[in-house]
């Protein structure tokens, strides 16, 4: 029986353990049918179409808080059904070693807010490229790839890609580099002087801290909303 006084509130994160009940309930026995079936595979696609729907929920920005709540907690379910199928695999993995793994990696990149000496592990604390900086050079020490265009997911969209090269790059001092790669290559590839011309706009978003595949997805979403041909203001002829 809780010894809480009444009216007190429940401590923060109580509702994710409930979470981790719920998707026990629907995969264990006498649970749900569909729940049952389910795979990492068969459960790819609905991770992807969550995390465009997230970012949809930002990007339009309409005010109510409650879609952006809503859309994270569908993908919320998505990595906790992950976690527990890992469960059931040879080599089990739960939520909690999830939870520990992104834990141990925050603390660990983080060591001017955790580390044993956080009062002097960056010289100025508010300087935001020191901090990116730091983080590189302990993602580095932990041996992760080094390279510019390494380890980026093969799906992700080529503005997405282009721009963590370019913050990459912009970190280590190499952008020169990177993109005097990007001129010697531009004539070989079909299309090359357009794709260069789009590596210096996103150089351009970079520095200026915004995602420029978020930007063109939100103006063309703008454009749709609008029927397609620049609203109000659009030319009579269309």
């Amino acid at each position: 029986m809780s010894t809480e006084p009444a009216g007190t509130p429940a401590p923060r994160g109580s509702e994710l353990l409930r979470s981790v009940e719920i998707v026990d309930a629907l995969r264990g026995e006498g649970g749900d049918a569909w729940s049952a079936q389910q795979t990492h595979e068969s459960l790819a696609r609905y991770l992807l179409e969550e995390t465009y729907e997230v970012l949809e929920a930002i990007e339009q920005g309409d005010g109510d808080p409650r879609a952006l709540v809503d859309e994270l907690g569908d993908l919320w379910f998505q990595i906790l059904f992950h976690a527990r199928l890992g469960e059931e695999e040879s080599a089990p993995w739960s939520v909690d070693d999830v939870a520990r793994a992104f834990n141990e990696k925050m603390e660990r990149r983080n060591p001017h807010v955790f580390g044993d000496d956080a009062a002097s592990a960056l010289a100025h604390r508010d300087d935001v490229d020191e901090i990116v900086a730091q983080w590189h050079a302990v993602k580095a020490a932990e041996g992760a790839p080094q390279g510019i265009l390494e380890g980026l997911p093969e799906r992700l969209p080529a503005l997405q890609s282009a721009a963590k090269a370019v913050h990459r790059a912009r970190t280590r001092g190499e952008l020169e580099a990177l993109l005097a790669g990007a001129d010697e290559a531009a004539p070989e590839v079909v299309g090359g002087d357009v794709a260069r011309a789009l590596l210096d706009l996103v150089v351009e978003a970079e520095s200026r801290d915004e995602d420029p595949e978020s930007a063109l997805r939100t103006l063309l979403g703008r454009l749709a909303a609008d029927g397609g041909h620049g609203g109000p203001g659009a030319s009579a002829a269309h």
